[in-house]
Protein backbone atom coordinates (compact mmCIF):
# COMPACT_ATOMS: atom_id res chain seq x y z
CA UNK A 1 0.00 0.00 0.00
CA UNK A 2 0.99 3.48 -0.75
CA UNK A 3 1.00 6.97 1.05
CA UNK A 4 -1.84 8.21 2.95
CA UNK A 5 -3.14 11.49 3.84
CA UNK A 6 -2.71 10.97 7.79
CA UNK A 7 1.11 11.13 9.60
CA UNK A 8 0.72 7.48 10.32
CA UNK A 9 -0.07 6.53 7.02
CA UNK A 10 2.55 8.74 5.55
CA UNK A 11 5.51 5.84 4.93
CA UNK A 12 2.86 3.18 3.79
CA UNK A 13 1.60 -0.26 4.63
CA UNK A 14 2.50 -4.41 3.79
CA UNK A 15 0.28 -7.01 4.34
CA UNK A 16 0.62 -10.71 3.90
CA UNK A 17 -2.60 -12.54 2.01
CA UNK A 18 -3.52 -16.45 1.69
CA UNK A 19 -5.26 -16.15 -1.37
CA UNK A 20 -7.74 -19.35 -2.10
CA UNK A 21 -8.50 -19.32 -6.37
CA UNK A 22 -11.05 -21.69 -6.15
CA UNK A 23 -12.40 -20.19 -3.02
CA UNK A 24 -12.21 -16.34 -2.71
CA UNK A 25 -14.48 -16.45 -0.45
CA UNK A 26 -11.53 -17.85 2.24
CA UNK A 27 -8.82 -15.63 1.06
CA UNK A 28 -7.40 -13.72 4.10
CA UNK A 29 -4.63 -10.88 4.53
CA UNK A 30 -2.90 -10.45 8.17
CA UNK A 31 -2.25 -6.73 8.68
CA UNK A 32 0.61 -6.34 11.48
CA UNK A 33 -0.02 -2.66 11.48
CA UNK A 34 -3.53 -2.80 13.28
CA UNK A 35 -3.60 -0.61 17.11
CA UNK A 36 -5.85 1.86 18.76
CA UNK A 37 -5.31 4.94 16.11
CA UNK A 38 -8.51 6.19 17.85
CA UNK A 39 -6.99 6.77 21.70
CA UNK A 40 -6.00 10.66 22.19
CA UNK A 41 -3.00 11.44 20.35
CA UNK A 42 -0.81 12.33 23.94
CA UNK A 43 -1.64 8.91 24.92
CA UNK A 44 -0.40 7.37 22.11
CA UNK A 45 2.19 9.93 21.38
CA UNK A 46 3.42 9.13 25.17
CA UNK A 47 3.31 5.31 24.11
CA UNK A 48 5.67 5.74 21.01
CA UNK A 49 7.68 7.86 23.26
CA UNK A 50 7.82 4.98 26.11
CA UNK A 51 8.69 2.45 23.29
CA UNK A 52 5.80 0.96 24.85
CA UNK A 53 2.86 1.07 21.41
CA UNK A 54 1.31 -2.19 21.43
CA UNK A 55 0.40 -3.35 17.94
CA UNK A 56 -1.48 -6.56 16.76
CA UNK A 57 -1.94 -8.81 13.75
CA UNK A 58 -5.62 -8.50 12.10
CA UNK A 59 -7.60 -10.54 9.89
CA UNK A 60 -9.03 -9.05 6.87
CA UNK A 61 -10.95 -10.83 4.20
CA UNK A 62 -9.39 -10.24 0.84
CA UNK A 63 -11.88 -8.05 -1.00
CA UNK A 64 -12.64 -6.03 1.85
CA UNK A 65 -8.79 -5.07 2.73
CA UNK A 66 -8.47 -4.18 -1.21
CA UNK A 67 -11.77 -1.85 -0.61
CA UNK A 68 -10.72 -0.36 2.72
CA UNK A 69 -7.38 0.93 1.02
CA UNK A 70 -9.22 2.09 -2.54
CA UNK A 71 -11.84 4.17 -0.49
CA UNK A 72 -9.10 5.57 0.97
CA UNK A 73 -7.10 6.54 -2.12
CA UNK A 74 -4.17 4.51 -1.30
CA UNK A 75 -2.14 2.79 -3.87
CA UNK A 76 -2.09 -0.55 -3.59
CA UNK A 77 0.02 -3.59 -5.10
CA UNK A 78 0.26 -6.88 -5.48
CA UNK A 79 2.89 -9.39 -5.53
CA UNK A 80 2.29 -13.01 -6.08
CA UNK A 81 5.20 -15.11 -4.03
CA UNK A 82 6.58 -18.05 -6.14
CA UNK A 83 6.53 -20.51 -3.43
CA UNK A 84 5.88 -24.50 -3.44
CA UNK A 85 2.78 -26.11 -2.03
CA UNK A 86 4.84 -27.23 1.25
CA UNK A 87 6.01 -23.06 1.55
CA UNK A 88 2.49 -21.97 0.83
CA UNK A 89 1.16 -24.30 3.96
CA UNK A 90 3.66 -23.36 6.07
CA UNK A 91 3.82 -19.12 5.52
CA UNK A 92 -0.64 -20.28 6.30
CA UNK A 93 0.32 -21.72 9.53
CA UNK A 94 2.23 -19.10 10.59
CA UNK A 95 0.60 -16.35 9.88
CA UNK A 96 -2.29 -18.53 11.47
CA UNK A 97 -0.51 -18.82 14.33
CA UNK A 98 0.21 -14.97 14.86
CA UNK A 99 -3.07 -14.67 14.35
CA UNK A 100 -4.20 -16.52 18.01
CA UNK A 101 -5.44 -13.85 20.67
CA UNK A 102 -2.12 -15.21 22.87
CA UNK A 103 0.47 -14.52 19.94
CA UNK A 104 -1.13 -11.42 18.32
CA UNK A 105 0.49 -8.73 20.04
CA UNK A 106 3.63 -7.25 20.04
CA UNK A 107 5.81 -4.20 21.01
CA UNK A 108 6.07 -1.62 17.76
CA UNK A 109 9.28 -0.39 16.67
CA UNK A 110 8.87 2.19 13.58
CA UNK A 111 12.67 0.98 11.92
CA UNK A 112 13.11 -2.18 13.58
CA UNK A 113 9.81 -3.98 14.18
CA UNK A 114 6.76 -2.74 12.24
CA UNK A 115 3.88 -4.04 10.21
CA UNK A 116 6.63 -4.20 7.13
CA UNK A 117 9.28 -5.78 8.86
CA UNK A 118 7.09 -9.02 10.10
CA UNK A 119 5.89 -9.57 6.25
CA UNK A 120 9.81 -9.32 5.64
CA UNK A 121 10.63 -12.09 7.84
CA UNK A 122 7.90 -14.15 7.04
CA UNK A 123 9.13 -14.41 3.67
CA UNK A 124 12.24 -13.84 4.24
CA UNK A 125 12.33 -17.58 6.74
CA UNK A 126 9.78 -19.37 4.25
CA UNK A 127 12.30 -18.75 1.73
CA UNK A 128 15.22 -20.08 3.51
CA UNK A 129 16.77 -16.31 3.71
CA UNK A 130 15.84 -14.66 0.61
CA UNK A 131 15.43 -11.58 1.11
CA UNK A 132 18.62 -11.55 4.24
CA UNK A 133 21.06 -13.08 2.18
CA UNK A 134 23.52 -10.84 1.01
CA UNK A 135 21.77 -7.59 2.07
CA UNK A 136 23.53 -6.71 4.62
CA UNK A 137 25.57 -3.74 2.56
CA UNK A 138 24.91 -0.07 3.07
CA UNK A 139 22.55 1.76 1.02
CA UNK A 140 24.17 5.41 1.36
CA UNK A 141 21.37 6.92 3.37
CA UNK A 142 20.85 7.12 7.26
CA UNK A 143 17.51 6.08 9.22
CA UNK A 144 17.01 9.89 9.49
CA UNK A 145 17.17 10.51 5.85
CA UNK A 146 14.42 7.74 5.07
CA UNK A 147 12.47 9.15 7.71
CA UNK A 148 13.18 12.49 6.12
CA UNK A 149 11.52 11.67 3.16
CA UNK A 150 8.41 9.98 4.19
CA UNK A 151 7.68 13.50 5.86
CA UNK A 152 9.06 15.59 3.17
CA UNK A 153 6.23 17.92 3.64
CA UNK A 154 5.48 18.12 7.14
CA UNK A 155 8.88 20.53 7.82
CA UNK A 156 7.29 21.18 11.67
CA UNK A 157 8.13 17.45 12.34
CA UNK A 158 11.84 17.35 10.43
CA UNK A 159 12.46 20.01 12.41
CA UNK A 160 11.10 18.51 15.71
CA UNK A 161 13.35 15.07 15.05
CA UNK A 162 16.57 17.76 14.70
CA UNK A 163 16.28 18.07 18.64
CA UNK A 164 14.79 14.78 19.60
CA UNK A 165 16.23 11.71 17.28
CA UNK A 166 19.02 10.51 18.55
CA UNK A 167 22.10 9.38 17.11
CA UNK A 168 20.74 5.66 16.38
CA UNK A 169 19.39 7.05 13.88
CA UNK A 170 22.00 8.61 11.88
CA UNK A 171 23.79 5.24 11.44
CA UNK A 172 23.82 4.03 7.72
CA UNK A 173 20.80 1.72 6.72
CA UNK A 174 21.51 -1.73 5.30
CA UNK A 175 20.01 -3.61 2.27
CA UNK A 176 17.99 -5.59 5.25
CA UNK A 177 17.21 -3.08 7.43
CA UNK A 178 15.98 -0.73 5.18
CA UNK A 179 12.93 -3.33 4.33
CA UNK A 180 10.76 -1.63 7.32
CA UNK A 181 10.21 0.52 4.45
CA UNK A 182 7.46 -0.94 1.77
CA UNK A 183 8.79 0.34 -1.01
CA UNK A 184 12.10 -1.33 -0.65
CA UNK A 185 10.32 -4.50 0.52
CA UNK A 186 8.26 -4.27 -2.93
CA UNK A 187 11.62 -3.79 -4.63
CA UNK A 188 13.36 -6.47 -2.78
CA UNK A 189 10.50 -8.56 -3.47
CA UNK A 190 10.53 -8.24 -7.26
CA UNK A 191 14.26 -8.52 -7.65
CA UNK A 192 14.72 -11.59 -5.34
CA UNK A 193 12.34 -13.73 -6.06
CA UNK A 194 10.83 -12.37 -9.38
CA UNK A 195 7.49 -11.14 -8.13
CA UNK A 196 6.95 -8.29 -10.17
CA UNK A 197 4.49 -5.73 -8.58
CA UNK A 198 1.07 -5.39 -10.23
CA UNK A 199 -0.41 -2.48 -9.65
CA UNK A 200 -4.21 -2.85 -8.69
CA UNK A 201 -5.03 0.48 -8.02
CA UNK A 202 -3.29 3.66 -8.29
CA UNK A 203 -4.19 6.63 -6.04
CA UNK A 204 -6.65 9.60 -7.73
CA UNK A 205 -5.29 12.13 -5.57
CA UNK A 206 -1.70 14.62 -5.40
CA UNK A 207 1.19 12.33 -5.35
CA UNK A 208 3.36 12.80 -2.09
CA UNK A 209 6.77 15.18 -2.33
CA UNK A 210 9.48 12.93 -1.45
CA UNK A 211 11.73 15.99 -1.17
CA UNK A 212 11.93 18.49 1.26
CA UNK A 213 13.24 20.71 3.85
CA UNK A 214 16.22 19.74 6.31
CA UNK A 215 14.62 21.98 8.79
CA UNK A 216 17.94 23.59 9.55
CA UNK A 217 16.57 27.21 8.32
CA UNK A 218 13.99 26.38 11.37
CA UNK A 219 16.19 25.35 13.28
CA UNK A 220 18.30 28.32 12.71
CA UNK A 221 15.27 30.84 12.96
CA UNK A 222 14.21 29.00 16.55
CA UNK A 223 17.79 30.55 17.03
CA UNK A 224 17.09 34.32 16.23
CA UNK A 225 13.96 34.29 18.78
CA UNK A 226 16.31 32.44 21.39
CA UNK A 227 19.39 35.37 20.72
CA UNK A 228 16.39 38.31 20.10
CA UNK A 229 15.56 39.52 23.73
CA UNK A 230 19.42 39.20 24.83
CA UNK A 231 20.92 40.82 21.60
CA UNK A 232 17.77 43.64 21.34
CA UNK A 233 18.41 44.49 25.14
CA UNK A 234 22.04 45.09 24.45
CA UNK A 235 21.73 47.05 21.40
CA UNK A 236 19.21 49.09 23.35
CA UNK A 237 21.11 49.39 26.29
CA UNK A 238 18.57 49.08 28.72
CA UNK A 239 16.19 46.11 29.85
CA UNK A 240 19.03 43.92 29.90
CA UNK A 241 18.68 41.74 32.95
CA UNK A 242 15.21 41.37 31.27
CA UNK A 243 16.41 40.35 28.16
CA UNK A 244 18.76 37.77 29.84
CA UNK A 245 16.44 36.54 31.84
CA UNK A 246 13.73 35.69 28.70
CA UNK A 247 16.51 34.25 26.57
CA UNK A 248 17.61 31.90 29.63
CA UNK A 249 13.77 30.84 30.09
CA UNK A 250 13.80 30.05 26.45
CA UNK A 251 16.79 28.05 26.36
CA UNK A 252 16.15 25.78 29.79
CA UNK A 253 12.36 25.32 27.91
CA UNK A 254 14.47 23.76 24.82
CA UNK A 255 16.41 21.48 26.93
CA UNK A 256 14.01 20.66 29.49
CA UNK A 257 11.80 18.25 27.51
CA UNK A 258 14.90 16.90 25.27
CA UNK A 259 16.37 15.78 28.81
CA UNK A 260 12.61 14.37 29.70
CA UNK A 261 12.29 12.18 26.96
CA UNK A 262 15.96 11.25 26.68
CA UNK A 263 15.16 9.60 30.50
CA UNK A 264 11.51 8.59 30.52
CA UNK A 265 12.37 6.80 26.66
CA UNK A 266 12.94 3.05 26.16
CA UNK A 267 13.74 3.56 22.41
CA UNK A 268 17.55 3.74 21.72
CA UNK A 269 16.91 6.35 18.82
CA UNK A 270 15.24 8.28 21.47
CA UNK A 271 17.36 7.40 24.01
CA UNK A 272 20.60 8.16 23.15
CA UNK A 273 20.39 11.49 21.70
CA UNK A 274 23.33 14.04 21.34
CA UNK A 275 21.20 16.61 22.09
CA UNK A 276 21.31 16.57 25.83
CA UNK A 277 25.03 17.79 25.81
CA UNK A 278 23.86 20.89 23.63
CA UNK A 279 20.58 21.99 25.95
CA UNK A 280 21.10 22.01 29.26
CA UNK A 281 18.29 23.07 31.85
CA UNK A 282 20.63 24.93 34.00
CA UNK A 283 21.11 27.56 31.57
CA UNK A 284 18.76 29.38 33.51
CA UNK A 285 22.05 30.03 35.44
CA UNK A 286 22.72 32.50 32.70
CA UNK A 287 20.51 35.09 34.45
CA UNK A 288 20.11 33.52 37.73
CA UNK A 289 23.80 33.75 38.41
CA UNK A 290 25.70 37.25 38.76
CA UNK A 291 29.12 38.51 38.35
CA UNK A 292 31.99 36.08 38.48
CA UNK A 293 29.70 33.01 38.87
CA UNK A 294 27.90 34.20 35.79
CA UNK A 295 31.22 34.65 33.84
CA UNK A 296 32.35 30.82 35.07
CA UNK A 297 29.08 29.25 34.55
CA UNK A 298 29.26 31.11 30.60
CA UNK A 299 32.86 29.87 30.29
CA UNK A 300 32.14 26.39 30.90
CA UNK A 301 29.01 26.39 28.68
CA UNK A 302 31.27 27.81 25.77
CA UNK A 303 33.86 24.62 26.16
CA UNK A 304 31.65 22.08 26.78
CA UNK A 305 29.59 23.37 23.23
CA UNK A 306 33.60 23.51 21.45
CA UNK A 307 34.21 19.65 22.69
CA UNK A 308 30.95 19.07 21.14
CA UNK A 309 32.03 20.55 17.88
CA UNK A 310 35.30 18.55 18.08
CA UNK A 311 33.16 15.62 18.65
CA UNK A 312 30.97 16.02 15.25
CA UNK A 313 33.56 17.19 13.37
CA UNK A 314 36.34 14.03 13.80
CA UNK A 315 32.95 11.96 13.45
CA UNK A 316 32.56 10.70 17.03
CA UNK A 317 28.95 12.20 17.37
CA UNK A 318 27.04 11.87 14.61
CA UNK A 319 23.89 13.66 15.10
CA UNK A 320 23.01 16.68 12.27
CA UNK A 321 23.29 19.22 15.41
CA UNK A 322 25.97 21.54 14.09
CA UNK A 323 23.10 24.40 13.71
CA UNK A 324 21.26 23.66 17.02
CA UNK A 325 24.50 23.96 18.74
CA UNK A 326 24.18 27.51 17.77
CA UNK A 327 21.27 28.19 20.09
CA UNK A 328 23.03 27.98 23.36
CA UNK A 329 26.65 28.89 21.51
CA UNK A 330 25.86 32.58 20.95
CA UNK A 331 24.30 33.63 24.38
CA UNK A 332 27.15 31.42 26.16
CA UNK A 333 29.41 34.06 24.06
CA UNK A 334 27.40 36.98 24.21
CA UNK A 335 27.25 36.44 28.20
CA UNK A 336 31.38 35.54 28.77
CA UNK A 337 32.22 38.83 26.77
CA UNK A 338 30.12 40.74 28.39
CA UNK A 339 30.66 39.73 31.94
CA UNK A 340 34.71 39.73 31.34
CA UNK A 341 34.34 43.30 30.03
CA UNK A 342 32.60 44.45 33.25
CA UNK A 343 35.39 42.60 35.37
CA UNK A 344 38.01 43.96 33.11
Amino acid sequence: MGQGEVLFQRFGHAALCVVYDSEPARSRCYNYGTTDFGSPPGRLGWQFVRGTSRFWVSVWPLRRMIHEYREADRTLYRQRLPLAPAQVRELARVLAHDALPENRYYVYHHFKDNCTTRVRDHIDAVTGGALSRDSDGSIGVSFRELGRRGLAELTGLVVIAHFFLGRDADLEVTEWEAMFLPDYLRASVAERLGAEPEVVYTRAGRSFPTEGSSGKLWVLLIGVIVWAPLVATRLARRGERAGLWATSILLALIALPIWFVAIASNVAELRWNEAVLVFWPTDILFAALSGERRRRYATVRVLSLLVVSAALATGIFRQPIFVALLIPLVPAVLVEIRSGTRST
